[in-house]
């Protein structure tokens, strides 16, 4: 019996491996940020339906989304059935709880030399954090909440007609958060604050839990599998800001917001899987989700409840944490900075269930980005995407290593040290926390950014695609974690 079994999983797995492509089988250019504000912003109406049409191709196999996530199987029957998934994944026996970790010092304890690069790169961000306008900020929320607005919205990719409109304002609050417990800066508190008690009004006006910048249709399109702009990686933005105004300011309205939220998408969520089925729940992964998982994991680590577990486990992506968990270094393809949260929130589960199967991916997962897709520098990606592993050479140009990756595998490797204490990975933080942290900004002029680090002969970051960002009217993602890093240059020397 035991010999059967053995042969079945390893036939699945074996299925699981070879299909794995079909885990990003959306039209390859739409995963690409840069592409897709590009389509959208376009007027060529006739490129728009060409390139949607290949949106969302059906997977050949059913056997690619056949499981709930590694060691979690489920009959026909049963994964229509929400209760069955609840019992199955909530874990009423409880979790053996992960190993002796190291410990983190409080941001409220570390503060950086002020002859340090470190120290005036944060102080390069801390103006422009106060430079941005409240209003500005809140504008898309309250137009979309359907209350009165001040002011003018920002531009870029938080102009009102951008579909991740909002993602930038999550970034604000999670990068406040942490400048103000390291500075307690107190025209930052106020700003942040009232960002917060502006957020929490809007909420409160459309009265079901739902807060984003842009209405909740776009996740009737998601649902539906139609073409539409990560709406969930705008929401992690959003939730991991109020949970870190939360942890890291003390702010209960956040938390209350927080958990108000995520009660509306595990609404959401089980319709989908009661009115389909899981496998249509994972079908729309193929869209980028940020890292729904970790902030999940996180809040979960707060308040105990299941269904905040439960909905966690339902955004670890099976199909690329299933490559990852046979060890198979076949990521080239794959959008980079899509699936690297992913692996961020499975290490979260790890913390959370003790399942070494997620140490195993996180470690391996490290090794493979380190050793196949990494840079000198210590980032990776080409155009945002993995290349062929060991064949780096021929992609050096003006788009390599997204600032957006690098910030992100910061948070890989600082799993890993904090698990296992072992150097290497704090060498790699180091390699390319220097290399692709600090390099995002221009000098000290505050607001004015790279998407892109470029690694070709010659080239400059002033020659890349994007350039240098401007302060109101860019916004793209890297703005983002390109204000969030000071938080991870401060861990570091803590």
């Amino acid at each position: 019996m035991k010999n059967f079994v053995f042969k079945v999983l390893v036939l699945f797995l074996s299925c699981w491996v070879a299909l794995c492509k079909e885990c990003t089988n959306s039209f390859p250019q739409l995963a690409s940020h840069t592409f897709r504000y590009e389509l959208l912003s376009s007027k060529n109406e006739t490129w728009k339906k060409e390139v949607y049409s290949h949106y969302h191709l059906t997977p050949t196999d059913d056997s690619a989304w056949s499981n709930l996530l590694p060691r979690k199987m489920l009959s026909e029957t049963d994964e229509f059935s929400w209760t069955m998934i609840y019992r199955k994944m909530k874990n009423p026996d409880g979790f053996k709880l992960a190993g002796d970790f190291l410990k983190e010092v409080s941001l409220h304890d570390v503060k950086l030399d002020p002859s340090s690069l470190h120290w005036r790169a944060q102080q390069t961000n801390l103006e422009y954090l106060l430079m941005l306008d409240v209003d500005s900020l809140v504008w898309s929320f309250q137009k979309t909440a359907g209350s009165p607005t001040a002011g003018k919205a920002y531009e870029g990719w938080e102009d009102p007609t951008c579909e991740l409109r909002g993602h930038f304002v999550g970034h604000y609050l999670s990068a406040s958060a942490h400048m103000w417990a390291s500075t307690h800066n107190v025209t930052l508190k106020e700003k942040m604050t009232a960002v917060v008690s502006a957020l929490s009004e809007c909420q409160n006006k459309m009265g079901s839990g739902y807060l984003s910048a842009f209405p909740s249709e776009q996740f009737d399109r998601f649902e539906a599998l139609k073409p539409v702009w990560a709406p969930y990686y705008t929401i992690h933005k959003i939730l991991a800001g109020l949970l870190d105004q939360y942890t890291f300011a003390d702010n209960t309205q956040a938390l209350k917001m927080t958990k108000w939220m995520v009660e509306y998408f595990y609404n959401r969520v089980q319709n989908v899987i009661t009115k389909y089925s899981v496998e249509r729940h994972w079908n729309s992964l193929n869209e980028e989700t940020g890292g729904m998982n970790d902030v999940l994991y996180r809040l979960y680590t707060i308040t105990q409840d299941p269904k905040h577990l439960l909905l966690a486990h339902l955004f670890d992506k099976p199909c690329f944490l299933g490559l990852l968990a046979v060890q198979a270094d076949d990521i080239s393809g794959f959008h980079a900075n899509t699936h690297i949260p992913v692996v961020i929130g499975s290490q979260m589960r790890y913390e959370v269930t003790g399942d070494p199967l997620y140490k195993v991916t996180g470690t391996f997962f490290m090794d493979i980005v380190n050793a196949s897709h990494g840079y000198a520098t210590g980032g990776t990606s080409a155009g945002e995407f993995w290349s062929d592993p060991k064949r780096l050479a021929s992609t050096l140009g003006t788009e390599n290593e997204e600032s957006c990756t690098t910030y992100n595998m910061l948070k890989v490797s600082r799993h890993l040290f904090r698990w296992t204490k072992e150097m290497v990975y704090a060498d790699y933080y180091e390699r390319a926390l220097t290399n692709g942290v600090l390099s995002i900004q221009r000098g000290t002029e505050p607001g004015v950014m790279i998407y892109m680090l470029p690694l070709g002969r010659g080239d400059s970051k002033a020659k890349s695609y994007h350039g240098w960002g401007t302060r109101f009217s860019s916004f793209w993602c890297c703005y983002g974690t390109g204000l969030g890093f000071i938080r991870w240059i401060q861990l570091s020397l803590s």
